[in-house]
């Protein structure tokens, strides 16, 4: 299978590794300096914890920022953040073919969420995520898999994924049932060491990940706060905890079942101990932060759903606030 990666940071760097390692011969397609360096010194990925790999290991990908000279793959991985996929189109694109397969490991609510899905708002486009609605007329739902992302990772260096033991993704066509190519996909990703299920309710999937960024993302910029942290204080998890009840609310209005309850989703937290979130991460970096796809997208749905959502909107403007002070944050255009 062709596969290309397209996003070379904590999520697209570990997959890219992962696969790699078991000659998969995945392409990887980065620009810049993270090109040139993934060039030069390769990609290493360290995780103590991962499959005994104490010391790690490295790998030396296809990489580049030419696709067209690559033409159509068999998948491709989207793995930048949400507010980046429209200016990745020119990179995307090239890569499609009739029978491509399109995987979003991407964090948030999707562009796709209401794509191809019944009910009374069936392609509805969330202008958080997709303000002109360009990715809904670019990306034919039928081709779209679906993916709920478990993956606890960071770069640390120049080129260096370590992660921290979370392994774990969710996938599912969001238009058809299970076809045998999403279960060739999904054996290898298997295969490269990750736990990889399939679902027939991928968009159900995909909130119950939700529900865990929304409140923990936003809330580690406004305090600086690491996972651990941020759980242990009862002020700020009495914060989040209302944040995931008006989530649930939204969910119900949604008629999905989540199934992980609120307290599970703090005891999750705390197995990950002092991580910082990937919004944190950006934050730090001076980077755009996902605060509109993980959050805005959700306010937004949850006022055409007519939910309650103040504690959402509070974090929201804190957040949003913050981080245009610091430059990081992009509006959705």
């Amino acid at each position: 299978m062709k596969i290309a990666i397209v996003g070379a940071g904590a999520i697209g760097g570990m997959i890219t590794a992962l696969l790699a390692r078991i000659g998969a011969d995945p392409l990887l397609i980065a620009r810049g300096p993270t090109l040139a360096a993934i060039r030069q010194h390769g990609l290493t990925f360290e995780d103590a914890t991962f499959q005994n790999m104490a010391d790690g290991f490295t790998c030396h990908p296809r990489v580049t920022d030419a696709p067209a000279m690559e033409g159509p793959q068999d998948l491709i991985i989207i793995a930048v953040k949400a507010h980046q996929i429209k200016s990745a189109l020119p990179m995307i694109t090239p890569l499609i073919g009739p029978d491509t397969q399109i995987l979003t490991a991407i964090n948030g609510l999707p562009w796709w969420f209401f794509q191809g899905a019944d009910g009374p708002h069936k392609n509805h486009i969330v202008k958080h995520v997709d303000p002109d609605g360009i990715l809904s007329q670019q990306f034919d739902p039928s081709k779209i898999i679906g993916c709920a992302v478990y993956l606890a990772s960071e770069v640390i260096a120049p080129y260096t994924i370590k992660s921290s033991g979370a392994n774990r993704l969710v996938i599912g066509a969001i238009t058809q049932p299970p076809s045998p190519i999403l279960l060739e996909i999904a054996a290898i990703i298997e295969a490269a060491g990750l736990t990889c299920s399939v679902s027939e309710t991928i968009r159900a999937d995909v909130l119950n990940k939700l529900m865990g960024n929304l409140w923990a993302n936003p809330l580690s910029v406004v305090t600086g706060g690491t996972l651990d942290v941020m759980t242990h204080d009862p002020q700020i998890s009495g914060i989040g905890r209302r944040m995931m009840e008006e989530f649930s609310d939204l969910c119900v209005a949604l008629n999905v079942s989540l199934s992980v309850s609120i307290d599970q989703r703090f005891q999750g937290g705390l197995k990950l101990g002092a991580f910082r979130t990937s919004m944190l991460q950006d934050y730090d970096r001076g980077r755009a932060i996902e605060l509109d796809a993980i959050l805005g997208a959700t306010i937004e749905v949850a006022d055409l759903l007519k939910t309650p959502c103040e504690t959402m909107r509070m974090v929201y403007a804190l957040t949003r606030m913050r981080a245009e002070t610091a430059g990081c944050y992009q509006k959705p255009e």
